[in-house]
């Protein structure tokens, strides 16, 4: 374990221990956390994720040194589109108030009559504060500006109720949430109208945002990924700013009662849900800075059981809409979506290619067998000439088990052709192509693949693959990473989720390795399986986006968890220019999708395009 990632993990930890000072149940639940981190196992993977939020952070602090730079010109380019749009956007800025620090909120109104674009409107709804003292203060500001509007409440009935009278007093034709002690970045609302101009059809739009101390100083940037419709399932990873059309959220009901400290996420999943997605965008600008405190949600390290049902009421009613029969597990990382195997299980047929290497095959067959507690599957072979004496014994042996089937094909190595041959000759609903030098870590693997890609939406579903030392080998595949596409996060220990817990949770990725993946045969087949023409590289990712470009969505899910020995049998892997085949079909990938799918949309532009991903980008480069 690096000392850098031990002594990060006890910066957090006397940051925990300052917000917990004077509150004995603070400091149970950080004890108790501690307990917990230690005895699953996953001291080493917090550590890490510590680790490197240390080192964002101080990428951060130079990325914004450079950023000022670049405001000023970035605002005139702005201004200039904006000066013959034929029509300007008016932002009506919902805020509810209660109980404030005085010096928080002027700095929030601050943030607002400071905005360079000028079409907004102020709607400020106090929800019968008991204290009153910065009553007069909202008043004299809707005296001096026509823009701000005040209205309080008689009787305190909760932030979702205070924003739906905001939204009552709006007239813009976008609304935007503000909270209380929060801070809009001067040219929020600039990018925001720009997005309106350019998209006209535009509904719902978010950008990223990062934390500001009560000293002014800003870190912990949320370089979000373009709309993940999967990770927001579990996780709010919309947040702030969050930008929609008026009519449209009135025409749905306004902000839902009765879910009062989720009601934002709420919110994010009707959207999500109602709006297509050609009519959502991102800004990857970080135009939102969230007030970190004492007491605040954004410093809320601590379990708040209040917050937590509510948030398990927002689950429970989105996908009892949908039609949908899911229960829910809370943990540490956020939460868990636990679906139900079909009865009866649809038959899955895993494809294994394969080549000599009886050893890794052996191991890749016994662990079928013995690690894989699904009740309906069947194994196809795809034997690509095997000549040594091992494996052919092997797979003699194979072909008296009724659970396999053995298919040989002597041509030249296409592996894009050998998994098409294994999906002919399947007889399953369900194909997993699966490498012969893979093998389960946990029995539930295959059911959890199969729950999450029988739903109609998903196209491909992944599983997370370790190397024997039990660290991340494949956690998805990020486009245009050094080169044509890498894997995030190698090397790193198991339970490592990232320092914003997506990879703890079910998501969306561009791309996969398909060393192990699940695929309805019917997406399979309606784009056509495999382009043979990728005989080496770049055929799992090529089927990816054309699964995408069909209208599905692929995910990867961490609870399917295998090792992978890497392309043991075959030497591959992306990055290496291992054969002058392989680079022609890197050459190939680069001319059929460079121009479609110029930036991974689940992967910030304000990433680095080369080395470790996930590193900040220096602006402008």
């Amino acid at each position: 374990m690096a000392l850098e990632a031990v002594a990060a993990g006890l910066r957090v930890l006397r940051r925990h221990l300052r917000y917990a000072r004077r509150e004995p149940a603070k400091l149970f639940w950080i004890a108790r956390r501690v307990v917990e981190i230690v005895a699953t196992g996953r001291l080493s993977a917090v550590l890490e994720r510590h680790r490197a939020a240390g080192d964002a952070s101080a990428e951060y602090k130079a990325w914004l040194e450079t950023e000022s730079t670049l405001v000023s010109s970035r605002r005139a380019a702005l201004e200039r589109e904006l000066a013959y749009a034929p029509a300007k956007p008016c932002f009506s800025i919902l805020m509810p108030v209660f109980a404030p620090r005085q010096e928080f909120l002027r700095a929030a109104l601050d943030s607002v009559t400071a905005q360079s674009y000028a079409q907004w409107e102020l709607c400020i709804v106090d929800d019968a504060s008991t204290d009153r003292s910065h009553i007069d203060g909202l008043l004299a500001l809707a005296r001096d500006d026509p823009r701000v509007r005040v209205h309080t409440r008689a009787v305190n009935s909760g932030i979702a109720a205070a924003t739906n009278d905001a939204l009552a007093l709006a007239t813009g034709e976008f609304v935007l949430f503000l909270d209380q002690d929060d801070l809009l970045d001067k040219d929020a609302l600039l990018h925001f109208a720009a997005v309106a101009l350019h998209v006209p059809e535009v509904a719902m739009i978010f950008a990223d945002e990062d934390r500001i101390g009560s000293s002014s100083k800003r870190g912990e940037p949320f370089f979000k990924p373009g709309l993940d419709a999967e990770w927001l399932l579990t996780t709010n990873c919309v947040l702030h700013p969050f930008v929609v059309r008026t009519a449209w959220l009135r025409s749905t009901g306004g902000m839902a009662l009765g879910v009062d400290g989720a009601q934002d996420w709420e919110l994010a999943l009707r959207s999500s849900d109602q709006i297509s997605a050609d009519r959502i965008v991102h800004v990857p600008r970080v135009l939102y800075h969230w007030r970190e405190h004492a007491g605040s949600t954004a410093a809320a390290i601590y379990e708040k059981p209040a917050v937590v049902d509510a948030q398990l009421r927002v689950m429970q009613a989105f996908h009892a809409r949908r039609g949908e029969r899911v229960s829910f597990t809370h943990h540490a990382g956020g939460w868990r979506i636990d679906r139900p195997l079909p009865q009866p299980a649809p038959r899955v047929c895993i494809v294994v290619p394969t080549r000599d290497r009886a050893d890794l095959m052996r191991r890749c067959v016994d662990g079928l067998r013995t690690w894989t507690d699904y009740p309906n599957w069947e194994c196809v072979v795809v034997d690509n000439g095997s000549r040594e004496p091992a494996a052919l014994t092997l797979l003699e042996t194979l072909r008296a088990d009724p659970a396999f089937n053995v298919v040989r094909d002597d041509g030249d190595f296409n592996y894009a052709r050998l998994c098409n041959v294994g999906a002919a000759a399947a007889g399953g609903e369900i194909l997993v192509l699966l490498n012969n030098d893979v093998e389960p870590l946990n029995p539930t693997w295959l059911t959890q693949l199969v729950v999450n890609v029988v739903r109609p939406e998903i196209g491909l579903a992944g599983a997370m693959l370790y190397y024997p030392n039990r660290t991340i080998q494949h956690a998805g595949v990020v486009l245009w990473l050094n080169g044509v596409a890498d894997r995030p996060y190698i090397g790193l220990p198991r339970g490592y989720a990232g320092i914003d817990h997506r990879l703890a949770a079910v998501h969306s990725v561009s791309a996969l390795v398909t060393a192990c993946v699940a695929v309805r045969r019917m997406v399979y087949e309606e784009v056509g399986g495999m382009d043979v023409a990728f005989p080496v590289a770049c055929n799992d990712l090529d089927l990816c986006l054309r699964v995408s470009e069909a209208g599905y969505r692929n995910i990867i899910t961490p609870h399917a968890e295998l090792f992978h020995r890497e392309s043991a049998s075959r030497g591959y892997d992306y990055g290496t220019r291992i054969s002058s085949q392989a680079q022609r079909d890197e050459e190939l990938f680069r001319e059929r999708w460079n121009v479609r799918i110029p930036v991974d949309p689940f992967y910030n532009v304000n990433f680095t395009r080369e080395g470790p991903a996930f590193r900040i980008r220096h602006p402008g480069s």
